[in-house]
């Protein structure tokens, strides 16, 4: 189990890994709202959907990757280091068994409630391929920070566990914030539309924080299990909500 040096408070723990987390998401959000590297491009061959969801998706894996690059270089940021360390340390089985069951769960509750295209499954189509393998790096940048980074950070000054898996679930939630509503539909929809796939993203981080603590802080079974996700299920609920 993770040693707890207590070296900060952990109001400024709260404060760091929020203003962090706040930062990177929005800079992905804005890199892909933009279309900064013109990755829309790179999919003509694909219809107008098709071709925004995968540079979107595209675009956000190569920006998540450079800012995981600039924390990595900045010296303060050393919970980061530590995060992509444990990437190579031995996991408990207790944690790979709890992160395939969430991969199990969130792949099964997915396809049954919102994607209901089992054939996605097996879509070897180059866009087929191209949405599983680009993001599957978000699976490899999103638990570098949101799991690792965060909940070794707060586990450093003292925060406890329950509050270490809030922030996480919090902070994961939020860069998934363009599976919410879009205008134009009455307040009511919106709103449930809202809030389902913000509880959904914010029960998966959680459920991934929990899994991380039980694997002794060590990164690879969350990691497996996000990339897995990714490649079955999450490319293609955003082409979901993409079509309706």
């Amino acid at each position: 189990m993770i040693v707890r040096h207590q070296t900060t408070t952990k109001k400024i723990a709260f404060f760091e890994t929020i203003l962090v987390g706040a930062v990177y998401i929005t800079l992905s959000n804005i890199a892909v709202a933009k279309d900064i590297f013109g990755a829309t491009k790179w999919f003509n061959g694909f219809s107008e959907i098709e071709s925004n969801v995968a540079g979107g998706f595209t675009t956000g894996a190569i920006t998540q990757i450079i800012l995981v690059i600039v924390l990595v270089s900045i010296p303060y940021f050393t919970d980061v280091r530590k995060s992509i360390s444990t990437l190579f340390q031995p996991a408990t089985t207790r944690g790979w068994r709890i992160a395939l069951i969430i991969l199990f769960i969130e792949v099964i509750v997915l396809y049954l409630g919102w994607i209901k295209e089992f054939d996605k499954l097996f879509d070897t189509s180059i866009f087929g391929i191209s949405m599983s393998i680009i993001p599957s790096f978000d699976g490899i940048t999103q638990e570098i920070i949101f799991r690792g980074y965060i909940i070794l950070r707060l586990a450093r000054s003292g925060v406890s566990q329950t509050g270490q898996i809030i922030v996480s679930g919090l902070l994961f939630a939020s860069i998934h914030i363009s599976y919410a509503a879009a205008p134009g539909q009455d307040l009511i929809t919106m709103i449930t539309a809202s809030l389902i796939p913000m509880a959904g993203t914010f029960g998966l981080g959680a459920a991934w924080a929990f899994a991380f603590q039980q694997s002794e802080y060590k990164l690879m079974p969350v990691v497996v299990s996000h990339i897995l996700v990714i490649a079955l299920v999450q490319p293609w609920l955003a082409y979901t909500y993409a079509i309706g």
